[in-house]
């Protein structure tokens, strides 16, 4: 996609938007088959991913597992290197930043992920954990550190004193919260949601929801919303997209494509995820065959070999983005 064609799926700004995703491809090169006969494959993780994130808006991507959601969050927090096309934040490249740019842009965008235990140090107190970003400002002393993480813990509904707690005395929905005030505590822009409540049981889950809605309104954040859990997404976002083996095939707001999905891939996604529903359309559409390896994308529309109303054209050539409603676009020859 080229970049006059990424302004074009997007919300109309009246400037460059927070964060723009243009014509980004991740591959990476694995080894397959038998140990003496192994051969080099690319596997195409991100191919061609293109959209736009806007001040205090929420632009969720959806897909199945290995769809490249989280690779492309990984993109944009700099943790995986893009084979090509680029990734602007205020209107610069990210190629582009010297090393104390990038200091301030790992402050600006932080992240939540699935599982914050994981990335917790059981033998350190919470405080340490949450005060790590602010390490990247070097005027904030030891004290401010503190005072900072006390508060971003009252922000999300946790006791200041807290603070000095282990990651073992709080409950799966508390460390979320605890997670969540390391992402806040440096006073970010962007911050990427990655799976967040997925984990979580469904009591849990809306209360975790809730909490990011209200910091959204209060603060401005700006989310990346990586989601499967289609409901989750409806809630949270503004913008989706709706991903399939690396490449993006629908984007549209957010009650606009619940309302109207117009990609057979997100068609087949609502049939399968969302079961009888009165406020959201569904057309009961069932995918034949498998998942394509990431390695051996088919050509043409990537999901022509599944497709039930695939024709000759899907197999010989790429879709175009084509709007098919008020910021709404799909790659299908359909329309």
């Amino acid at each position: 996609m080229t970049t006059a064609q990424a302004t074009a799926v997007g919300v109309a700004t009246n400037g460059p938007p927070m964060l723009r995703v243009n014509d980004l491809h991740v591959f990476f090169n694995v080894r397959r088959g038998p140990l003496l006969r192994r051969k080099t494959l690319t596997l195409k993780a991100v191919d061609g991913v293109s959209f736009d994130v806007n001040e205090g808006e929420t632009f969720s991507i959806v897909g199945e597992s290995g769809c490249g959601k989280t690779t492309t969050a990984r993109a944009v927090l700099k943790v995986e290197t893009p084979t090509s096309g680029s990734i602007l934040w205020q209107g610069r490249s990210l190629e582009d930043i010297d090393e104390q740019e990038t200091r301030a842009y790992r402050s600006a965008v932080q992240a939540v992920f699935q599982d914050p235990y994981s990335s917790m140090n059981p033998r350190l107190r919470v405080g340490h954990f949450i005060t790590e970003p602010l390490l990247l400002n070097s005027s904030i002393d030891r004290r401010e550190r503190r005072e900072r993480a006390q508060a971003a813990l009252q922000q999300v509904g946790l006791r200041a004193e807290d603070v000095d707690n282990f990651p073992h005395e709080f409950s799966g929905g508390q460390r979320q919260r605890v997670a969540i005030a390391r992402a806040i505590a440096s006073s970010p822009r962007l911050i990427i949601l990655d799976e967040p409540v997925s984990s979580l049981d469904v009591s849990i889950r809306a209360q975790i929801m809730n909490l990011l809605k209200s910091l959204q309104e209060v603060q401005g954040f700006s989310y990346l919303f990586i989601a499967h859990h289609l409901g989750t997404v409806r809630y949270m976002s503004q913008m989706v997209g709706v991903m399939y083996l690396g490449r993006m095939m629908e984007l549209s707001e957010s009650e606009e494509l619940f309302g109207n999905p117009m990609h057979p891939y997100t068609q087949a996604l609502f049939t399968a995820a969302l079961p009888d529903h009165p406020d959201i359309e569904r057309k009961d559409v069932m995918l034949r065959n498998d998942v394509a390896a990431a390695t051996d994308i088919p050509g043409g529309c990537r999901l022509h070999t599944r497709c039930p109303f695939a024709k000759p054209v899907c197999s010989e050539v790429e879709p175009e983005w084509k709007q098919v409603g008020p910021n709404h676009w799909t790659a299908c020859h359909l329309y």
